[in-house]
């Protein structure tokens, strides 16, 4: 029975763990101090590692929006065990971001300039001319 639900499943579009399949992974720019938000496919990105003592082993690069007109890419390398579960991270040109991190510097980066930093550069001006 629970074979021809599977079949049904697959028919209809609908998948058995949509939350099992993807992994989420939050990370900063350095660069351009961005929060990126991105995903891993546990079913077709992990790879057994070379050396050492983790089952699974994924390198993806994430790149920025650009939309502050900053292009810039992190290189997050992953370690999983046997349930796919992450013993192991490392990140170059930028940071790992918790959950709770990622949703703080989203809208930090999203936040219209202060209007502090526009009255300075108005008395700047003025200085000048």
């Amino acid at each position: 029975m629970n074979f021809f639900k599977r079949l049904a499943n697959l028919f209809s579009g609908q998948s058995a763990g949509p939350s099992t399949r993807h992994l989420t992974v939050y990370v900063l720019s350095r660069r351009c101090n961005e929060p990126i938000a991105g995903q891993i496919d546990l079913l077709n990105e992990l790879s057994q590692p070379d050396e050492g003592d983790a089952a699974y082993y994924a390198l993806k690069v994430f790149r920025t929006s650009g939309q502050k007109r900053c292009f810039d890419q992190v290189e997050v390398e992953l370690w999983f065990n046997n349930n796919k579960q992450i013993t192991e991270h490392q990140v170059q040109g930028g940071r790992w971001l918790e959950p709770e991190e990622y949703e703080q510097a989203l809208a930090r980066f999203n936040a219209p300039p202060e209007e502090n930093d526009k009255m300075i550069g108005g008395q700047d001006d003025k200085m000048k001319g």
